[in-house]
């Protein structure tokens, strides 16, 4: 059987800031990219075993579309790396804005949470123990 693929996919209203953010600030690999124009932009980066989609925010936001092009809320993305103590130290270098600091967690994650720049909330971890 085929290898199947998770997305957490969403619009982002800075689309270049956003991108820069995962792709520059956090070390996501780009795994692939369009620009079909303005309203049709998006990038696709490696997380962990799934894939983070970001896609430009659209000027014409269809009615009646399947899509929500509402910030993300209620929800959060829980990413585990490598090494988590050293993505905090780019996370404080690079001035990212750090909602939670690294810590143990009681449950065996070494952890920190840091918001996107559309608020979303990522909860990055290392196992330890």
């Amino acid at each position: 059987m085929a290898e199947r693929e998770f997305r957490c996919a969403f619009f982002a209203a800075d689309y270049e800031s956003t991108l820069a953010f995962y792709r520059d600030a956090v070390g996501f690999p780009v795994v692939d990219s369009w620009d079909r124009g303005r309203d049709d932009r998006g990038t696709l980066l490696r997380a962990a075993s799934g894939i983070v989609e970001v896609l430009a925010m659209p000027c014409k936001q269809e009615g009646g579309s399947a899509w929500d092009y509402r910030r993300p809320q209620g929800v959060s993305m829980v990413i585990e790396v490598e090494d988590v103590d050293e993505l905090y130290r780019r996370a404080l270098a690079r001035n990212l804005p750090v909602k939670g600091a690294l810590k143990n967690q009681t449950w065996g994650h070494r952890s920190f949470i840091v918001a996107d720049p559309n608020g979303l909330m990522i909860y990055f971890f290392s196992r330890v123990g």
